[in-house]
């Protein structure tokens, strides 16, 4: 029986890797959940919204990490639920800022089940702006990593807090879609906040 104070997995905890692209968010959240495999009887579930049909697997930019999930229609949060027992105790969520609106309703009612709940997502869309609903859990998180990538614009290598959405090599404008899928032309950049570009933003 696990001591439901463990350090590890402490109850009604919930933790948020959040940051831009190429940050290691997707990394980091693999390492925490390598972690609970050492802790004796734990038990966990790892999820992705279905909107990724590339792989049934959490993994890192360039593969090096991964570990099984569960696909969950992102457009009805409730469906967590459904991959959720009464002898799960930790459930982890990569990709969250994808998930609909209620997705915040549902990880505070698995806090108040005692349930550990560690998220990761990008925090800033492509514009510069909260992502998702990930802006209601940073602010119900308990704790908080914030991670930054290096920027990519040429000659840079600043700490990078923004991702740089490219169509066909330039800055999206701000009208686009916050989500695209299937765009061979289209491409991100890790880049920090003076080399961020977004044309069309309204002042």
């Amino acid at each position: 029986m696990v001591n439901r104070y463990d350090p590890n997995i402490k109850p009604g905890i919930l933790e948020v890797y959040c940051g831009p692209m190429k940050s290691g968010k997707t990394r980091e959240l693999i390492h925490r959940l390598d972690g609970l495999h050492y802790i004796r009887g734990c038990s966990f579930v790892v999820l992705k919204p279905a909107l990724d049909t590339r792989t049934v697997e959490v993994q890192s930019r360039f593969g090096q990490l991964r570990c099984d999930c569960k696909l969950v229609d992102e457009k009805d949060p409730r469906r967590i639920l459904e991959a959720v027992n009464g002898a799960t105790q930790v459930v982890a969520i990569d990709e969250a800022q994808f998930f609909s609106p209620g997705i915040e309703g549902v990880v505070e009612g698995l806090l108040r089940r005692d349930k550990n709940v560690i998220v990761a997502g990008l925090d800033l869309d492509f514009r510069g702006e909260p992502f998702g609903q990930m802006h209601y859990l940073l602010a119900r998180a308990d704790i908080v990593h914030k991670l930054t990538g290096i920027c990519d614009y040429e000659e840079c290598g600043a700490l990078a807090t923004r991702t740089q959405r490219l169509v066909n090599g330039k800055p999206a404008s701000y009208n686009s879609p916050i989500i695209l899928i299937g765009d061979a032309q289209e491409g991100y950049q890790c880049r920090c906040l003076k080399h961020h570009e977004v044309p069309d933003k309204p002042n």
